[in-house]
């Protein structure tokens, strides 16, 4: 990349050399220095439109204007030039090109209004440049008042080359200070290098304007004197920023910036409030003749009467752009409010505040929206989380986006499992004002997964236990054979109840080893449409006199219509039978009333049996654990803890569920099927059967 202001700086160093060999020509030096006046302004141009899609917004308007500032310059330069050399009219300090020149060495000190450093929206880039364009021309209307219009007269000609030897100085060292304060601003980022880099320019420009106009004031200046490099320095100078500036970016991904409006009205009403000023004010100051007077005044009046139409247009335009803006707020609003996840606004300037919440929110939490607005948000975060806050207060301030798992706490107290994700909403210095929230509850999420593991442990394990149970299968009816055949024979006493005591053992394992052949050994083809009511009865009838003897009352609720289910019968016989035995052997060592109940019901299209006891229920801990194989809450003698595996087996075999629910006291087990399209008969009510008959008695 070439180094322009190298190049800036050789070039001044051959001109002012070039020009000091040809001190005795002047004319030679006239022309040389016309032409080398013509040249730097190119440097800018060129770089400016090789990296013109480089930027955007309010960037684009920033190098806009010094795109401007270069080319009228040179616009200016070329009528002057043309005065000089081909009409001999030398130093035409007073004719109209001079104005451009003016005005546009006043554009980069003009142009910092765009503020290009600041991450701003792209849509304020039009009242922006409507703002230089204004200044610009109050600018030009000024100049023609305080240098022009004198400089007609002849006898305020020297009043006039002294303002103009003022005036040029102090627009360079206005644009040195306004560029330096820029830096100042912009010292987090990389747009202080290049604000440096055009204050370097403009102030070795101003060290040398200093001299010339020192001349000027003289009389002793003219075209092609070592103190034409003050014109030329800038430009090199600003194709060197420019060449090196950044390029536009968004802001971060997930990072807001909360963009404070850099607009100007106060600069505008300062330089409005100038043009009256200035141009009624100056014919007291420094008179002309009467023709130029009335130019004056119509002038005066025509430039404030534009420099308000401007103006009114520029906040025409603002306003139009403010009614966008809050627009896109309230359909983004609207959708917040209609978002089933829990979205919240926290302020973090100087301690969490919340400042908005949507209705999900409000109706998850179980706070209305005027009270979550006076609570501290760090009171919503359950007591298993409270740890993590800090962390997640530190990651915020540093800009990143947050996601994290916590658990939130109901206005009731109650708790639930949340994802978190929060953006940090950044203002235009830097600092983080405040953070967007957005919640989801994975509480069902969880609990899906919960069971998703629970359905592959099952998995594997019946892969596992479909090997183990033929190989032992087998060896034990070898065994159980084998002591029977002795048992037949003569036997001491002590031998025959050690002989009958292993086959006990050997007839339980081989229960067990069948008990787990059923469970790992696909559904039965045999299904036909079975009545969940009758079933039920039936095994009902089954267990009724053991749930007589144990002083267990039984409670019938059976659904009067009921569909048909397409099932085999043995099998959900046997699923109900374990879940009315757990049931009995859950309620063995309760004190007091004793219930089984026992209902049917529908969901949706699927036929449900409940069965529910008034037992201990079963703990939080060991609810997920209780379906798996050989996990059970009795003791070895009592039950091999397969038969909630088994039933859950059948269950999903006939493309149905059995699950625990939640109940007030107690466990209830729900077994549920899906439906046949097929009514059953409609002749259940709620009521306590008959008599036990003699099954099972």
């Amino acid at each position: 990349m070439l180094n322009w202001a190298v190049i800036g700086l050789v070039y001044a160093g051959a001109y002012v050399a070039l020009i000091t060999a040809l001190a005795a020509q002047p004319a030679t030096r006239l022309v040389i220095g016309n032409i080398a006046l013509l040249l730097p302004p190119l440097a800018p141009i060129a770089v400016l439109i090789g990296r013109r899609g480089a930027w955007r917004g309010r960037q684009a308007v920033f190098w806009g204007a010094i795109f401007a500032w270069a080319a009228v310059w040179l616009s200016g330069q070329l009528v002057w030039a043309s005065d000089e050399l081909l009409r001999a009219t030398l130093l035409p300090w007073f004719k109209w090109p001079i104005i451009l020149q003016l005005c546009a060495s006043a554009l980069p000190l003009i142009a910092l209004v765009a503020w290009p450093h600041k991450i701003a929206p792209d849509e304020t880039a039009v009242t922006v440049a409507l703002d230089i364009a204004v200044l610009a021309f109050l600018t030009g209307f000024l100049y023609w008042c305080l240098i022009i219009a004198p400089g007609t007269n002849p006898d305020h000609t020297a009043l006039a080359v002294r303002t103009l030897a003022t005036i040029g100085p102090l627009v360079r060292l206005a644009a040195v200070a306004g560029l330096l304060a820029a830096a100042y601003s912009a010292r987090r980022t990389r747009w202080a290098i290049v604000y440096q880099r055009l204050a370097i320019g403009f102030g070795l420009a101003f060290g040398v304007l200093i001299m010339m106009s020192l001349s000027a004031v003289r009389g002793d200046y003219q075209t092609g004197s070592q103190a034409d490099i003050g014109w030329m320095l800038p430009f090199f100078f600003a194709a060197w920023a420019a060449a090196t500036a950044p390029a536009s970016v968004a802001a971060p991904r997930g990072v807001t910036v909360l963009q404070t409006p850099c607009s100007s009205p106060m600069l505008l009403f300062v330089a409005l409030t100038a043009v009256p000023i200035v141009g009624y004010g100056s014919s007291a100051v420094m008179p002309v003749g009467d023709a130029v007077a009335r130019l004056r005044e119509i002038a005066t009046a025509f430039t404030l009467v534009c420099g308000v139409g401007l103006v009114m247009l520029r906040l025409r335009i603002e306003r139009l752009s403010a009614g966008r803006a809050y627009e896109r707020v309230r359909l983004l609003a609207t959708a917040c409010e209609q978002a089933g996840e829990l979205v919240a606004v926290v302020q973090c300037e100087r301690e969490n505040v919340m400042v908005y919440a949507n209705e999900a929110f409000c109706q998850a939490t179980g706070y209305t929206c005027d009270e979550l607005l006076e609570l501290p948000p760090e009171v919503l975060v359950g007591e298993a989380s409270v740890d993590a806050i800090a962390a997640f207060n530190e990651s915020i301030r540093a800009k990143k986006v947050t996601r994290v798992t916590v658990t939130l706490q109901r206005k009731d107290g109650s708790t639930f499992q949340a994802a978190c994700v929060a953006a940090p909403i950044v203002d235009d210095a830097g600092r983080v004002t405040h953070f967007v929230v957005v919640i989801r509850d994975i509480t069902d999420e969880l609990r899906l997964r919960e069971q998703l593991v629970r359905s592959e442990r099952l998995a594997a394990i019946g892969e596992f236990l479909s090997g183990v149970t033929v190989e032992l299968n087998n060896p034990l009816q070898s065994i159980i054979g084998t002591l029977e055949v002795v048992l037949d024979g003569a036997l001491e006493p002590a031998v025959r109840a050690d002989l009958e005591r292993t086959r006990f053992d050997a007839g339980r394992a081989a229960r067990i080893v069948r008990n787990l052949l059923a469970f790992v050994k696909q559904a039965p083809n045999e299904r036909v449409l079975i009545d969940l009511n009758e079933t039920l009865q039936a095994t009902m009838r089954v267990r009724a006199y053991e749930l007589q003897l144990a002083g267990i009352e039984v409670s019938h609720d059976y659904a009067s219509v009921l569909p048909l289910v397409l099932a085999n019968r043995d099998e959900i016989q046997q699923v109900l039978l374990n879940l009315v035995i757990n049931a009995q052997q859950a309620m063995a060592d309760v004190d007091g009333s004793r219930t089984l109940s026992v209902r049917t019901h529908i969901i949706g299209s699927d036929a449900c049996v409940d069965v529910c006891d008034t037992g201990p229920g079963v703990p939080p801990a060991i609810a997920g654990k209780i379906f798996e194989p050989f996990f059970t809450t009795k003791g070895s003698m009592i039950g091999s803890g397969l038969g909630l595996s088994l039933s859950l087996g059948i269950a999903t075999a006939h493309r149905g569920r059995l699950e625990l629910v939640s109940t007030a006291s107690g466990s209830c087990f729900r077994l549920t099927l899906p439906g046949a399209g097929f009514p059953g008969p409609a002749s259940y009510s709620s009521s306590t059967p008959s008599a036990p008959t003699g099954i099972g008695g």
